[in-house]
Parts: structure tokens; sequence; C-alpha cells
């Protein structure tokens, strides 16, 4: 069995009626098909809360950020409450702040310790299209944050345009 912790996994649960998603590992692109669809149903509930413990990251790359930013401002949209990050390591709260996250959540070093059980995302397989197509959003809405945002990943989205071009 692979070592959760090098791969990357997203366990969710609900505490209170919040949704708590605990981000283990290396958290990667690969997951954000899965993680796009589940944050997608989530939001049809409208949740009085959600909760994103980045407290066992290790890595959580831009596909995944811009995921996590979708979601803040579709909460925003909806009127819903902030959704909160956790993640004692400082580098992680530098990037999150770095890419203006902290003013779509609320960003902080630890929490209690959350009671209730966690399972697994189903992430099954995703195409490499279904990728393509997760990334490339989740990088537009970052760069929709802030000009800085912008300028560091207009690249990024330009190459991503490119290979979905290619593609069709």
């Amino acid at each position: 069995m692979s070592d959760p912790q090098s791969t990357g996994s997203i366990l969710h649960g609900t505490h209170d009626g919040v949704q708590v998603m605990r981000f283990i590992g290396e958290v990667r692109h690969t997951l954000g098909p899965a993680l796009d669809r589940f944050l997608e149903r989530l939001l049809e509930q409208r949740p009085p809360g959600i909760l994103f413990d980045l407290s066992e990251t290790t890595i959580i790359d831009s596909t995944c950020l811009g995921l996590l930013a979708r979601t803040a401002l579709r909460l925003q949209d909806l009127g819903l409450e902030k959704a909160t990050i956790v993640s004692p390591r400082a580098d992680i709260r530098e990037v999150l702040r770095s890419m203006s996250f902290d003013r779509l959540f609320r960003v902080v070093g630890e929490l209690p310790p959350v009671a209730g059980s966690t399972r697994p995302l189903e992430t099954g397989r995703y195409e490499e299209d279904d990728i393509l197509a997760a990334m490339l959003g989740a990088h537009r809405v970052l760069m929709s944050l802030s000009e800085q945002n912008r300028l560091q990943f207009e690249d990024v989205v330009q190459a991503l345009e490119r290979e979905a071009e290619s593609r069709r």
C-alpha cells in the first residue's frame, strides 16, 4: 500500500454541520477533477461552513489552490460564510497570503482537533482531458484574484489553453 503522505489524499467528513476536508501529503493536480466535482456537489447543498485542514499537507499545487479559490468565490456569491483554511506551516500560510487567499478565507495556524469520522474522497480514474480542464479552470480563477497572480499564471494558462486546443 502506498504512503498517503507521498501520494496525497483528501478526506472529508462533517462536524456539527461544517464540512471538513483534510488534505494529506502531496495534494496535486491529479486530484483536481475529483476535488472539483466534490466541491461542486458540496456547494449545491449550501453548507453552513467549510473547513479545509492543511495540517498534514506537505505540498498543495496551484491547481488545487485554484479550486479552493473558486469555492470561496462561489460561497461569496451564495452569501454564505467564508471557508476556513487551517495550516500550522508558515510556508503554506505565506503562499496563501501571497495569492490573496487571506481576502477569501479565514486562514488560521491551528484549531482544536475536530471529532468525527472522515472518509477518502472518491478519486476514480479521470482522463487527461478531465485533468487538463480542472487545471485550466483553477488557474483562470487564480489569475482573477490579483494582478500579481495574473502575471504569475498568465503563461501557465496560455500553455494549458494551447494544450486543450491541440486535443480538440
